[in-house]
């Protein structure tokens, strides 16, 4: 080949790399102009759980895959947190009995899952869901478990060093965590919480998830 002919290849091939990148933006840029704006965020890709053990509030072993059939809102905090959890869960159960109430409103569960194994056992677990809600779900596991739950759905929790007493606090942040009925990581709505605002945002989820199904 020419030094002419090798350039004009050369040149060819880079127009089309460069072509390739601008449609490869556009239509990264047109999958999150066409997310919904809630009051949290809405993954253009859900994402898969690890298959992880956990372990619910009757002591019976949970995979993330027993999430499947249904929308999860997920709550990952204590029992014994002395303020944003019970309020969170307040809010939840809220939640949950105005969507019961909705005919139009997908199926949901909901779970707080402790990040505080050490103390709470699944009888604690089970004993302090049911005081918000008889149907609320919990789930727990092992640090490793819980490490990488959290990880995957962008969850952060630090469990201090130092757990010899009961008194100790485990820092967390407040999102609430939504999975698709696919089981798979789909949405986090950020605090304040209020139900008002979580069914409207659910609903706009749920709606989305339809209609590209």
């Amino acid at each position: 080949m020419s030094t002419r002919g090798a350039r004009a290849a050369i040149l060819t091939a880079a127009a089309a790399a460069a072509a390739l990148g601008v449609a490869a933006w556009l239509y990264v840029d047109a999958q999150r102009q066409a997310l919904p704006e809630i009051r949290g965020y809405v993954l253009a890709t859900p994402r898969e759980l690890p298959a992880v053990e956990l372990v619910d509030e009757h002591g019976a072993p949970f995979r993330p895959a027993s999430f499947s059939g249904s929308w999860s809102f997920l709550y990952f905090g204590y029992t014994y947190c002395p303020d944003v959890c019970p309020l969170t869960l307040v809010e939840l159960a809220a939640l949950k009995r105005q969507l019961a109430a909705d005919a139009a409103a997908a199926p949901a569960a909901f779970y707080l899952v402790s990040v505080d194994p050490q103390r709470d056992t699944p009888a604690r677990l089970r004993e302090y869901v049911a005081y918000f809600d008889s149907e609320l779900r919990a789930l727990t596991g092992s640090a490793e478990a819980l490490a990488a739950l959290a990880s995957a759905t962008e969850t952060l929790f630090d469990v201090p060093d130092d757990r010899s007493g009961d008194n100790y606090l485990v820092s967390h942040s407040s999102n609430v965590v939504l999975l698709d009925p696919d089981g798979r990581f789909h949405a986090v709505f950020t605090p304040p919480h209020d139900p008002a605002t979580l069914a409207a945002d659910f609903a706009t989820v749920t709606a989305r998830y339809d209609d590209l199904r």
